[in-house]
C-alpha cells in the first residue's frame, strides 16, 4: 500500500511494525538492573531531585516516554507496543474520530524516539529504516495471533525463554498484570527557555512524568479486566510453550539476557532474514480475506481515477474516504537573460 493511499479501516485493530535502520541493534537492552527507566552507567537514585545525580534515560525509558508523549498529542486507542533488537511491533484500533491521527502519532513517536537514541549514542544517522507497515485485523482471531505474535517475539526469536524476561520495552506487565506505563523524560525546552547549560539552571529540574494506558482489544471490551488479563496471560503461555517445543526439536538455545547486553548497537545481524511481501490484511477466515481483497481492488480503482482527473486540473473531484490527495509539482520558468 503506498503511503498516500493509505486506508485505515475505522473499528479494526491494526497490526504495524518498522526496523531500525540497516537493522542495527538500536534497542539493545542498557538498563540499570535495579531502574529499567535508567541507564546502566546512572545510579538507581538518579531521578531523586534531592540529589545532583545526572538521570541519563535508557533505551526502555526513550520508547515510554516518547509514546506516552505522542500519544497525549495524538490520542489513538494504542493496544499495544513492544521492541525487540533493531525493530518494533504496534497494534491500534482507529475510529472515524481518530484514524486521521495515526500518522501523526507515528510522526512524533519515531522522532522523539531517534532524538534520544542519537543523543544517548552519539550519532546522527537515522534511527528508522522506513515508514512504517500497518495492516487491518479482519476478526478477532486474527487481532489476537498479532498480539501474540508481537508480545512473544523475543520468545520466537531465541532471545529469551520467557515474556516475562524481556529486556526490551514491552507493555507485557501492562496487559497482563496491569502495571502502570510510566515514564520521565527532561523538558529541554523549559530548560532552555531558563538559560540553558549556566549554573543554577540543572536539566533534573525539568524532569516530567508522562503516564499512558492501552486500550483493550475490541473484542475483548465485553470482559472484565481480570478475564482480558487472564485471557492474555494463558495465549502468552501456549505461544511459549510452543517456541519451546520448537526449540527442542530443532536443538536451539536461547540467548539469554546478558549477551544481549553485550552486543554492539551499531552492530547487525550477520544472517539477516529478507522481508517478506507485506500481507494486505490479516484474518483467520478466508472469505473475510477474499472480501477484503475485492473491496481494495476497487478502492484503488476509485482513487487512481480521481487521483488522474486531480493532476489533469479537476482540482474539486472527489476522493474515496481514507485516502489524500497526490501533491501537485509545480514548474516556474523563466525567460531568457
Amino acid at each position: 500500500m503506498g503511503c498516500r493511499i493509505r486506508r485505515f479501516e475505522p473499528g479494526f485493530v491494526h497490526s504495524a511494525a518498522c526496523r531500525c535502520n540497516d537493522r542495527q541493534f538500536l534497542f539493545r537492552p542498557n538498563h540499570n538492573p535495579h531502574n529499567p527507566l535508567l541507564h546502566a552507567t546512572c545510579p538507581a537514585n538518579a531521578l531523586d531531585p534531592d540529589n545532583d545525580h545526572i538521570p541519563v534515560p535508557s533505551v526502555i525509558n526513550v520508547i515510554g516516554a516518547s509514546v506516552g508523549r505522542a500519544l497525549l498529542r495524538h490520542p489513538v486507542a494504542l493496544n499495544w507496543f513492544e521492541a525487540n533488537l533493531h525493530h518494533e511491533h504496534d497494534g491500534f484500533t482507529p475510529s472515524d474520530d481518530t484514524r486521521e491521527r495515526v500518522p501523526q502519532f507515528f510522526r512524533d513517536a519515531h522522532s522523539l524516539v531517534a532524538r534520544e537514541i542519537n543523543r544517548c549514542l552519539g550519532r546522527e544517522n537515522h534511527v528508522y529504516g522506513g515508514r512504517y507497515r500497518a495492516e487491518p485485523c479482519l476478526d478477532d482471531a486474527s487481532a489476537e495471533q498479532q498480539l501474540v505474535y508481537a508480545m512473544t517475539n523475543a520468545v520466537k526469536d531465541g532471545q529469551v525463554e520467557r515474556v516475562s524476561q524481556s529486556p526490551f520495552f514491552s507493555t507485557f506487565r501492562h496487559l497482563a498484570y496491569g502495571e502502570p506505563l510510566r515514564f520521565w523524560y527532561i523538558d529541554r525546552t523549559a530548560w532552555w527557555r531558563k538559560g540553558g547549560p549556566r549554573p543554577g539552571n540543572r536539566e533534573k529540574d525539568h524532569l516530567k512524568w508522562v503516564e499512558f494506558a492501552l486500550a483493550p482489544l475490541p473484542g475483548w471490551e465485553g470482559l472484565t479486566v481480570h478475564q482480558r488479563r487472564t485471557r492474555f496471560r494463558r495465549l502468552v503461555k501456549r505461544a511459549e510453550e510452543t517456541a519451546a517445543r520448537e526449540r527442542k526439536v530443532d536443538g536451539r538455545k536461547v540467548a539469554g539476557v546478558p549477551s544481549l547486553r553485550r552486543l554492539d548497537p551499531r552492530s547487525r545481524p550477520g544472517d539477516p532474514k529478507e522481508s517478506g511481501r507485506q500481507p494486505l490484511c490479516h484474518a483467520s477466515d478466508p472469505v473475510l480475506r477474499r472480501r477484503f481483497e475485492l473491496e481494495w481492488r476497487e478502492f484503488l480503482r476509485a482513487y487512481r481515477a480521481a487521483s488522474i482527473a486531480y493532476r489533469c486540473g479537476d482540482f474539486g473531484v472527489e476522493f474515496p474516504d481514507g485516502s489524500f490527495r497526490p501533491p501537485l509539482v509545480t514548474m516556474y520558468t523563466a525567460s531568457a537573460l
